[in-house]
């Protein structure tokens, strides 16, 4: 009998223990998991017009949230208005479901604060939403809990904090900026979680503090919706010709940024940037951000959707890491290269650091397209990039660039068009890269590194004669032909000291044309081409044809498609014998 209690007992308490390991399993599943796929166990719906609340979304309550605490869900969500300060509070640290908050109307000076339970996914619904901040972000989610956020109609969140003025109880608006560290205000929509992004409406966002959308410690995804993203409050979707107006009002920094990672799977992003170069101040507007100090594994990864970049004085993406393989992308990026060069003595002086606090910072930046520091990779979609400095670069001595499908475009007016401090990998896709500054390169690898073709079309036009040599290719090779260039250098972006003859040309093999190309200029140092048909050695084997007309155009002057070569049907020009690499 003593042997069968015993037995009973202890099958209990393993069955107890095994129960309460799957649920703290299954919370830790929940608080890193977000997503269109999320369903609220219980939802409260609050009117920010009239500051009452609903548990059904249809019968609202008469009492207003500015005099009253009220309670809600068994205890476990409590709502508050504050009045003085325009704070609406959602307390759900006690609760034990997935909750859901539905907002909808105009708060037109304070923000939204939900406090999660450190576990369950929690999940915010915006429905024709406007938000005008004072003190506080918009939407500010508290602690660990993931959050799914889903846009109905159209939704404005306007941040009206100033970068450099502390945050909350503790922002200033004296001349001095706080000293305090103001971590919790890292974006007009912030949550310290992971964030997930989607619906069928559409969200802009205007803030001069930090970002417009971030997740402090976790992964910001978007997955469908239409989301506008300005780092300044100017009413504009044409910065690049306000920066006199921006730069003398404030100006905050990043449009997404998550701490481990951003991913664009779908939807339309945007985001108009406009940063700060100064002997005191750099403030870099980055379309697309990860925190590469604490994750040095962090990435930023597009594979699907739409994306815009237009930033001046700031970067389209920088993280560890980068991987496009999907959507159609644009980034336009403009700036000063006062410090692009700092090298290894860069200017230290007394300034703001990322969080607007009093600090020592080194004026180190260079406005380019798309930084991976330790990898870039391209393997689908359509991405074009203009940058004054490097469209594409990877900055660590180790870092590497790879291409291997897609379609890609990059155009640097004073700096590379693909650099990587490692090597560079091509091999598919169509790869297009101009970089018409008299001692830059379309592809640039440095002295001690190489770069290797193994598939893959493209072309590449530059100021500089000296890329050519990089090249390390074995069936599939390289043609090229060399100009007359001098050294630009970035004083000079713009110019273009290189010279040539054509600008456009036309390869055929045993009678079928192969390769055809318009180059943006007749003005260049080095010109190469590749595709997947040039494995010859011998120059007999290539019949280059110098500026044929009419040359279709399937993607930046570079014809990609055998139906498109094979309309090439009468060249019709002079020929050229090419060089082989």
């Amino acid at each position: 009998m003593k042997k069968l209690f015993l037995f009973t007992f202890l099958f209990i308490v393993s069955t107890l223990f095994l129960v309460c390991v799957l649920e703290d399993e299954s919370a830790e599943d929940n608080a890193t998991a977000t997503g269109s796929d999320f369903s609220a166990d219980e939802t409260v719906y609050i009117n920010l017009t009239d500051k009452t609340y609903s548990l059904d979304g249809s019968s609202y309550s008469a009492d207003s949230l500015t005099t009253t605490e009220v309670s809600i869900f068994d205890n476990t969500v409590y709502l508050s208005y504050d009045e003085s300060t325009g704070l609406l509070v959602v307390d759900a640290t006690d609760a034990s479901k997935k909750i859901g908050v539905s907002l909808s109307g105009t708060l037109s000076t304070g923000g939204v604060k939900i406090q999660t339970n450190n576990e369950d996914e929690i999940g915010l619904y915006l429905n024709s939403v406007t938000i005008t901040s004072s003190n506080y972000p918009c939407v500010d989610i508290t602690k660990g809990s993931a959050a799914s956020v889903f846009v109905e109609g159209e939704n404005t969140f306007t941040d009206g904090r100033e970068y450099g003025y502390g945050y909350g109880d503790s922002y200033s608006t004296s001349s001095n900026p706080k000293t305090e560290d103001g971590s919790d205000s890292k974006g007009t929509l912030v949550c310290k979680g992971g964030i997930s992004l989607s619906g069928s409406g559409s969200l802009t966002v205007k803030q001069a503090y930090k970002n417009c959308i971030a997740s402090k410690a976790g992964y910001l995804e978007i997955e469908s919706g239409t989301y506008t993203l300005f780092n300044y409050t100017y009413d504009s979707t044409e910065p690049l010709s306000k920066y006199s107006s921006i730069q003398s009002s404030g100006v905050g920094k990043n449009g997404a940024f998550g701490a481990q990672g951003v991913i664009v799977a779908g939807g339309a992003v945007s985001f108009y940037g406009c940063g700060i170069v100064s002997s005191s101040d750099i403030r870099k507007a980055n379309g697309f951000k990860t925190d590469d100090d604490d994750y040095s594994s962090s990435y930023v990864t597009i594979s699907g959707g739409t994306v815009n970049v237009v930033t001046y004085n700031g970067k389209g993406i920088t993280a560890p890491y980068v991987n496009i393989t999907g959507g159609t992308n644009t980034f336009t990026v403009e700036g000063s290269t006062t410090y692009a060069e700092a090298g290894d003595n860069p200017k230290t002086v007394s300034g703001y650091d990322a969080d607007g606090c009093s600090a020592t910072i080194t004026l180190k930046f260079a406005p380019e397209g798309v930084e991976g520091s330790n990898e870039v990779n391209v393997s689908g979609g359509t991405t074009e990039i203009k940058a004054t400095d490097d469209a594409i670069n990877a900055s660590e001595s180790s870092g590497k660039v790879s291409i291997s499908a897609g379609n890609l475009y990059v155009y640097s007016t004073g700096g590379d068009g693909v650099d990587s401090n490692g090597d560079i990998y091509i091999s598919g896709g169509n790869v297009v890269s101009y970089a018409p500054n008299g001692s830059e390169d379309a592809y640039d690898c440095g002295d001690s590194n190489k770069i290797y073709l193994t598939g893959g079309v493209i072309a590449g036009t530059c100021g500089s004669s000296n890329g050519i040599s990089s090249f390390s290719t074995s069936e599939q090779k390289v043609l090229y032909f060399k100009g007359s260039s001098q050294s630009g250098g970035r004083t000079a972006p713009n110019s273009s000291s290189s010279s040539s003859s054509f600008s456009a040309v036309a390869v055929k093999m045993s009678g079928s044309t192969k390769y055809a190309y318009s180059l943006p200029s007749s003005s260049w140092g080095l010109f190469v081409m590749s595709c997947s048909d040039f494995t010859s050695s011998s120059s007999s084997g290539y019949t280059v044809y110098i500026n044929p007309e009419n040359l279709p155009n399937d993607f930046n002057g570079l014809c990609t498609s055998s139906t498109t070569l094979d309309s090439v049907s009468d060249v019709g020009s002079s020929t050229k014998t090419p060089s082989i690499k």
